[in-house]
């Protein structure tokens, strides 16, 4: 029992770094375990490019409540590809955005746009029908930066 507690702990302290969220000189790396310890929101939607079905994460406001990080001038969002959005406090309030790292139950791989992507259930339609911009929408994110 004491071997099998030590391994998972091994196995816990490897779990890669999916998202490292930065404020001023502070950083929190946050691994996949740490996203699904918050609240879990879903939606169920198909996407403008191409998956349709049930979505899962975290809502970007709550994150940022979880790291008192309410206050902010804007947010920069980075992805592997070194894609960049940038949102106010507004934009995540209106649209709210989720950190989903789930798709159909399951971790979303690196080869299909994960670990993190970013979705605005409320607007995929009008992105699915070209009526809202999918400019938001950011997959393989791997950085947030919060400007006090």
């Amino acid at each position: 029992m004491i071997t099998h507690l030590l391994l998972m702990a091994q196995a816990i302290a490897s779990e890669p770094v999916i998202l490292n969220v930065h404020y001023g000189d502070q950083q929190q790396a946050l691994t996949l375990t740490d996203l699904d310890a918050m609240p879990q929101q879903q939606a169920s939607f198909q996407a403008a490019w191409g998956p349709k079905g049930q979505w899962q994460g975290v809502y970007l406001h709550q994150l940022l409540q979880h790291y008192e990080l309410q206050g902010f001038q804007d947010i920069r969002l980075n992805a592997l590809n070194e894609y960049r959005i940038r949102l106010t406090q507004q934009d995540i309030e209106q649209g709210q955005p989720i950190l989903a790292t789930r798709f159909n139950g399951e971790p979303i791989p690196l080869e299909k746009n994960g670990p993190i992507i970013l979705i605005w259930p409320q607007q995929a339609e009008q992105v699915l029908i070209g009526t809202a911009p999918l400019v938001l929408w950011i997959w393989s994110l791997s950085e947030i930066r919060v400007r006090p």
